[in-house]
Parts: C-alpha cells; sequence; structure tokens
C-alpha cells in the first residue's frame, strides 16, 4: 500500500490543515492508501478525515511562538524536528506533500531531508495559486529557497488557475523551478455528495439553524477576523434568515464571549468555534461572507456561492490579491475593511444570493479531481497534463465591490 505523508505549517488557523484534509480525501478516494497528516493543530484529530488516514500532532507552534508548552520558540522547533525525524523514518512514505514552506516552520523540515532521500522518498511542495505581494515573496523566496526545492524536491503543485494568478509569471520563478510546476486548478472542497441530506438535517438541529435560509460568516481567530465577526453579528439579517458565525477554534476566550453576548441578544445568530464538517455550511449556506483564505474561497467557488470577500487589510496580502481577481472576473464580491459597517454588510445580504457571473465559468475547480493523475506521474514522469492555454484577462473592466451593489441592495429592500 503507498504512503503518503501531508505536512502543514499551523500558526494561521486551520485553512491549510482544512487543505490537507480536502488533498487527503482525493488521494484516497483513488485508491487504497495510508495516509499521515502532520501538523501542530490538535483540532485535527476531531475533524473528519478518510479512510485509512491519521494524524501526527506536532507541540502547538502560534504566531507569536508558542500556544503551550513555554519553552521558547528555539527548543519548541527543535523539539518538533526530532519528532518530524523519528516520525517520518518510522512511517518510510512514498510521497510527501509539504505545504507552501520548503524547509517547513522555522527550518524544521531540513533535518528530514537526508532520511527522506535515502528511503527515496518523493518530495511536492504544494503551493496555493497567491504566495503575497513581492515583497512577501521576495522574503520567503530567496535563492536559498530555491536552491532547497532545486535539491531536494520532485514536483511543485501550484493549488489555482493560472488564468486567475499564474505564480510563475507573476512572482518571476525562475525556469527551471517553472519546468516543475504543475497547475492542479483550484481545489474543490468536499462537496454534498452522498449522505448529504442527512448531513444538513444534522447540521440544523445541533446549531437550532432553522429550516429557513442561511448566511454563513467564516471569520477567523485574528483582529481583522474578530472584526468582522462582530460587524456581521451586529448586522440585520432578512426576514427568516439565520446567520452563523464560524469562528475557528484558536479565537481568544474573552472575544468569543463578547461574540456569544451579542448572538444571545438576538434569535437569529449562532456562534460556532469548531465544526467538523465546516465545509457543510458553505454548500448548505445561502449567502457566505469570509476574510478571503485560501481553502474557504475554493469551497464557495466550488458551491457555487457568490461570496462577499473581506480580504485583510495588512496582514494577508495574499487575500487581498485573490480577492481583487476573483472579483474582477465576477466570481465573488468584495468589500474592504475600510468600508466595513453593519449597514454595509445589511445591504450586501438584502440584495439576495447571487450567482456568480458567466465569466466564473471558466475557473478551473477541478484540482482535487486532477491530484492523484499527478500523483502516479511522480512515479513516472510524463506530460500527463495537457497545458492549458493562458487568457488575457482585463482585471479592472469587471470588478464588483460590495460598495457598488449598496444602492441595488437598498431598491431590493425597499
Amino acid at each position: 500500500m503507498e504512503r503518503i505523508a501531508l505536512y502543514s505549517q499551523d500558526t494561521h488557523g486551520l485553512g491549510r490543515l482544512r487543505r490537507n484534509i480536502a488533498i487527503a480525501r482525493a488521494l484516497a478516494g483513488a485508491e487504497p492508501r495510508s495516509i499521515l497528516l502532520i501538523s501542530g493543530a490538535g483540532e485535527a484529530a476531531v475533524l473528519k478525515l478518510p479512510e485509512g488516514a491519521d494524524t501526527l500532532t506536532l507541540p502547538g507552534l502560534g504566531a507569536d511562538g508558542g500556544r503551550g508548552l513555554g519553552i521558547g520558540a528555539e527548543a519548541l522547533l527543535q523539539v518538533r524536528s526530532e519528532v518530524l525525524r523519528s516520525a517520518l523514518s518510522a512511517y518510510q512514505p512514498d510521497v510527501l506533500i509539504v505545504d507552501r514552506l520548503p524547509t517547513g516552520v522555522g527550518g524544521e523540515l531540513a533535518s528530514c531531508f537526508d532520511v527522506l532521500h535515502e528511503m527515496g522518498t518523493r518530495l511536492v511542495l504544494g503551493l496555493p495559486e497567491v504566495l503575497g505581494d513581492d515583497a512577501r515573496v521576495r522574503a520567503d523566496w530567496s535563492r536559498d529557497a530555491y536552491a532547497v526545492v532545486r535539491r531536494h524536491y520532485d514536483a511543485v503543485w501550484v493549488y489555482g488557475d493560472p488564468n486567475v494568478f499564474d505564480p510563475v509569471e507573476d512572482c518571476h520563478m525562475p525556469r527551471d523551478i517553472a519546468r516543475m510546476v504543475r497547475h492542479t486548478g483550484y481545489l474543490d472542497g468536499y462537496g454534498p455528495g452522498p449522505g448529504a441530506a442527512e448531513r444538513e438535517r444534522a447540521a440544523r438541529a445541533e446549531h437550532r439553524l432553522g429550516e429557513g435560509p442561511l448566511c454563513v460568516c467564516l471569520a477567523g481567530g485574528n483582529d481583522e477576523g474578530l472584526r468582522l465577526a462582530e460587524t456581521f453579528a451586529r448586522t440585520p439579517l432578512p426576514a427568516g434568515t439565520t446567520g452563523v458565525v464560524l469562528t475557528g477554534p484558536f479565537i481568544d476566550a474573552d472575544d468569543r464571549a463578547g461574540l456569544e453576548a451579542l448572538a444571545a441578544g438576538r434569535d437569529d445568530l449562532r456562534v460556532i468555534d469548531l465544526l467538523p464538517d465546516a465545509d457543510t455550511l458553505i454548500w448548505m449556506a445561502d449567502q457566505v461572507i469570509a476574510m478571503g483564505g485560501y481553502h474557504t474561497t475554493c469551497e464557495a467557488l466550488a458551491a457555487g456561492k457568490r461570496a462577499l470577500i473581506v480580504p485583510s487589510a495588512d496582514r494577508r496580502p495574499d487575500q487581498l490579491i485573490r480577492a481583487e481577481r476573483l472579483a474582477d472576473l465576477g466570481a465573488v464580491d468584495m468589500m474592504l475593511h475600510a468600508d466595513l459597517t453593519p449597514a454595509a454588510l445589511g445591504a450586501w445580504l438584502a440584495a439576495g444570493p447571487r450567482a456568480p457571473e458567466a465569466l466564473s465559468g471558466v475557473i478551473d475547480t477541478a484540482g482535487l479531481r486532477r491530484l492523484p493523475v499527478l500523483l502516479d506521474e511522480l512515479a513516472a514522469p510524463a506530460e500527463v497534463v495537457a497545458p492549458r492555454r493562458r487568457r488575457t484577462a482585463r482585471w479592472s473592466s469587471r470588478r464588483r465591490t460590495a460598495a457598488a451593489l449598496a444602492p441595488v441592495a437598498a431598491g431590493a429592500a425597499g
């Protein structure tokens, strides 16, 4: 049985872990495989995994250097590095898929390369389509980073559609690295599938969501996510609609208590921190509001939802770039944090659910279905993925921001 390990960093919530779980589902569905998901997010144990998959939880490393052990970032990275080396040596994966950082968080994977090569493990670097603005890309992708990819990796999978954003061209990747790249298309999430009706009924009953329209706000636990969640919690909802704030597990206890106090004052709002079937909420929802992280955006695209994206203003330039490109294609609506108010959100909600524009249909969201083919390509390299023609896009002409929709919404509300 083929063994596959997936490593994800865990300093910014569960988005990367959920991406790896989606990848695990896709690869496990193709044929029986043993899959090990490696992360510092212990919440992986309660998320739904495919058959044949299990988790290895590293000591948690937060954005401030540590979440629990209190031994300092340097010592914590040393512990994680030794655990990684021992675990990978024992598991002996045929393939290791590494999320975003070639040497892992703080270089913790570097000590594993020699043993991985001795075992014949093939290494794949998995990248979201948008790596950040120019400054972030230059910081993360120095000559040393490219040298690591050249020396240790067999392929680079870009989880996106080059018609929306192509890091090979937009980030000026060296030619030899570009030849390693395979664009998968956007990872299309975990669709309704068998048992969808039962899962929806169970979710509505467990969380008291009623039988009417559903609006979901996925906010995350940082300051900007908290502001989005609090604004949504103060926003009037259309009659009969139930609102859900999905915060993720990393929200501060006091901040969560504040959101719950806002929800307690109204009968049409629920606050949920962790949901094993978080993607279920997206295809259940009539309207989706989110920060614009990769995986949530993919799920909204695949579900045919025209979400309202409120990208990070400062910390995550990748969210802003992604939202702008997709808004230009008519696939999402966008609102800047400077324009974020209960009245503005209420106007967008009052306009009602809107389908993505026809132009958005050119976006490739078949990534998960393509991954088994790319996995086979690792074992027997061949041109199995046909080159895709790059379409010339006119980004600025089609953007639809939430602010521009406000007059339409006001008319609908009246």
